[in-house]
């Protein structure tokens, strides 16, 4: 492999790597704009100037490959008169409007005008007016003015979605962005286009003048829209009288961007997954344990009442459990524990299947963790279990309704008319829980930690945002509430990591694996789930 020598340090990369790419593998950073290691090189922004010891003039980083015995300078006086060159030239003609953009707190050409500007300009003629807040697609606002020409987007189009939609028209100083006639951004992937973009030219309406970013607490997590487990980052807000006070973030979530993961889903999640957290937001929420005339309850009296209906109809071989592909791997088998422990049930999982496949991310079973699933209960699809609850072969059914789409709970129809008790326990005040004789809330998705498998099988971890609403709490702790009034004795769990170390320990899926081990990128287990799971 290539020695080089960047900035003074040696370092040995493979052959084929360019220069930026070697420097940000060592942590050293070298300011650009059109780069994107998900994209092709484009090589027209010239920020990444440097200097390469014997060559003529002065080279792009992104697209000089690297030679055996190369020495390059990234911060010598030559290349800091470049790029603030470089920077005075983007800055002509751009509005400099950053108290009204939302990509101010997070703007590449905010942060290097401060690192590599210099901080005034001599150019005295007037700016060139582009047009402004040009809506373009179903989630995405346009500003030409804001535009540098990095081709990011360009690039996105082209070669990730293969639509095409954008490019640059005009010449010279009157170059802009924007659409082929008769197209829209409006490809399942149109909101990538704002991640990329290191500037405010692409917007995401949904985002628009919401919050400013550094009222935002980010935390890792996985997306619970489909069986893929994209890695997110879940950004939660904070109220408007707590913005002058550390920490406090609970103002619900505010926006949700694609985390790396070359094992999963690379750099880009999908618009259906990025918008999930909308209907999660504005869906009602089951405040409180309820009964059937909406009368609050007591949580211990709500619990023990429900344990007893789950012991009295095991005892009678008459138990129905139907649970959602979206719950947590610790949820679910602190439910398979509690079914186990009163002498089995009638186990279905519900079934969320939409659209088709695509060729990038998209898939049509949209249980985040029907794999799981699968595993722990030993059980897919919940008709048997309808069927067998509306022929009246069922005394008691528990339902764990879906814990991120209220409309995504399944229809229980006339069930609860032939029931004796039909237990709901889930987030939303949805028509499964007004069905219900008995309500248990527990926490949505975003608001507990544990883990999920996706269609690959890998175990992932998933990660609270914000705090629960209402009296809800994580699955798992409902279940283990549920023990005692069962007339099952409890085990000794206290965090949702002991009841993986016991998952870890009986099922084949996960036996070998720690909660520790999974880290933040997940971990791949033997089998990976059947394609179509």
């Amino acid at each position: 492999m290539p020695r080089i020598t960047i900035d003074g340090v040696e370092m040995e990369v493979p052959a084929g790597t360019t220069v930026l790419q070697a420097a940000l593998s060592r942590g050293r950073e070298v300011p650009h704009y059109c780069y994107h290691p998900g994209l092709s090189i484009a090589g027209n922004c010239r920020m990444c100037l440097v200097e390469v010891e014997k060559a003529p003039k002065l080279m792009i980083a992104c697209q000089t490959q690297v030679a055996d015995g190369m020495v390059v300078h990234t911060q010598n006086e030559k290349v800091k008169q470049a790029q603030a060159a470089v920077m005075e030239f983007l800055l002509i003609n751009h509005p400099l409007d950053c108290p009204i953009c939302d990509q101010a707190g997070e703007c590449r050409l905010q942060e290097y005008a401060v690192e590599h500007g210099t901080g005034v300009s001599r150019h005295d003629v007037g700016k060139v007016i582009q047009s402004k807040a040009i809506d373009i697609g179903k989630h995405i606002m346009l500003d030409q003015e804001r535009c540098i020409q990095c081709s990011r987007c360009i690039r996105f189009c082209n070669e990730v979605t293969g639509t095409g939609e954008l490019d640059f028209f005009q010449r010279g100083d009157r170059t802009k962005i924007g659409l082929y006639p008769g197209k829209r951004l409006d490809n399942p992937y149109s909101g990538n286009t704002v991640d990329i973009c290191p500037v405010g030219a692409l917007t995401l309406k949904e985002f628009r003048f919401a919050t400013r970013v550094w009222y935002l607490k980010n935390t890792p997590t996985v997306c619970a829209g489909c069986s893929r487990g994209c890695n997110v980052m879940v950004a939660v807000g904070k109220k408007q009288e707590l913005m002058t006070s550390p920490g406090q973030f609970d103002d619900g979530i505010k926006r949700i961007v694609p985390r790396v993961n070359e094992q999963v889903n690379g750099h880009w999640i999908c618009d259906e997954g990025r918008l999930s957290y909308i209907g999660l937001e504005a869906a009602g929420r089951l405040p409180h344990a309820q009964d059937a005339d909406d009368h609050e309850l007591d949580w211990d009296e709500a619990v023990r009442r429900a344990g007893k209906g789950i012991r009295e109809a095991a005892s009678a071989g008459r138990l129905g459990v139907i649970a959602t592909p979206r719950a947590t791997n610790e949820t679910l088998h602190a439910l398979k524990s509690l079914i186990d422990g009163v002498g089995g049930a009638a186990t279905g999982v519900q079934s969320i299947h939409r659209g088709e496949d695509d060729n990038l991310l998209i898939r049509a079973d949209k249980g985040a963790n029907s794999a799981g699933a699968a595993a722990i209960l030993g059980a897919t699809g919940a008709d048997d279990v309808l069927r067998s609850a509306g022929e009246g072969a069922l005394d008691t059914l528990v339902v764990l309704g879906d814990l991120l789409d209220p409309a995504d709970t399944i229809d229980l129809g006339d069930v609860a008319t032939r029931v004796k008790q039909l237990i709901y326990i889930g987030p939303f005040a949805d028509a499964a829980s007004k069905a219900a004789h008995l309500r248990l809330p527990v926490s949505a998705w975003a608001e507990e930690d544990g883990t999920m498998v996706n269609v690959d099988g890998r175990v992932q971890l998933v990660r609270r945002c914000h705090r629960p609403r209402g009296e809800g709490r994580p699955g798992w702790r409902v279940m283990l509430d549920l023990f005692p009034g069962a007339g099952v004795e409890a085990p000794d769990w206290s965090s949702w990591e002991d009841v993986y170390t016991a998952l870890s320990g009986g099922t084949d899926t996960f036996r070998g694996t720690t909660a520790e081990s999974i880290g933040l990128l997940g971990l791949s287990t033997a089998e990976p789930a059947p394609a179509g799971a």
